[in-house]
């Protein structure tokens, strides 16, 4: 199964040779589709926030139009995957230290808070190293679109 999205190529450059187009696409509120909406409190914080444009850059594939949409696609083993990486990792770092620091040290509760969001941090770098490893920029390209609108 996958999950789709729809985005707007914004322009199409060159970058080293290669044909890279820019895509953007404008995230909506899992709200906006909801009945319960006026009554949720999380749908009323919803309205305070406009849509916001996330910008990416794909290789180019022959039909992108400057101005047209693009159906983009990703499977929910790699949005799974994803997730759980970008969330897991730094918060099995921050617990992780803290657990070791408070069995084996002997710190006040302000600076365990501190070392613990150290070592968050260095599970948000050890998270992008994996990401680079898990997901190499040539994956971009089972990513790209598979309809244009014409």
């Amino acid at each position: 199964m996958m999950i789709t999205e729809t985005g707007k190529v914004i322009a199409i450059d060159e970058v080293q040779g290669e044909k890279i187009a820019r895509i953007e696409c404008i995230s909506k509120s899992a709200c906006s589709s909801c009945h319960n909406k006026s009554s949720c409190g999380v749908g009323v914080v919803s309205k305070a926030f406009t849509d916001k444009s996330q910008y990416l850059e794909l290789p180019y594939k022959e039909g992108m139009e400057v101005d047209h949409f693009i159906q983009l696609n990703i499977s929910n083993g790699d949005l799974v995957q994803s997730a759980l990486l970008i969330y897991l990792v730094p918060l099995l770092f921050f617990i992780g230290s803290a657990l070791i620091i408070k069995t084996y040290f002997v710190v006040n509760e302000g600076l365990l808070i501190l070392i613990s969001t150290l070592f968050a941090f260095l599970g948000l770098m050890v998270t992008r190293f994996l990401a680079n490893k898990l997901f190499p920029a040539s994956r971009a390209k089972q990513l790209i679109a598979t309809q244009f609108d014409k």
